[in-house]
């Protein structure tokens, strides 16, 4: 069995340098981060039966 690859185009090397850029440009604020942990420290999700739920906000 022999495993066959082809190289990489100059395209593919410039598309992946352009995402890790993107990647570092989507990082959040540090004040964002502390609105989503208060957020998911108030909000809780209770089953009550099968594919019903309640949704509370413990403020």
């Amino acid at each position: 069995m022999q495993k066959i690859t082809t190289p990489l185009n100059k395209t593919d090397l410039e598309l992946k340098k352009q995402l890790s850029l993107n990647s570092l440009e989507m990082q959040p604020t540090d004040d964002t981060l502390q609105r989503i942990l208060k957020f998911a420290a108030t909000y809780r999700v209770q089953s009550i039966g099968k594919n019903q739920f309640v949704e509370m906000f413990l403020n």
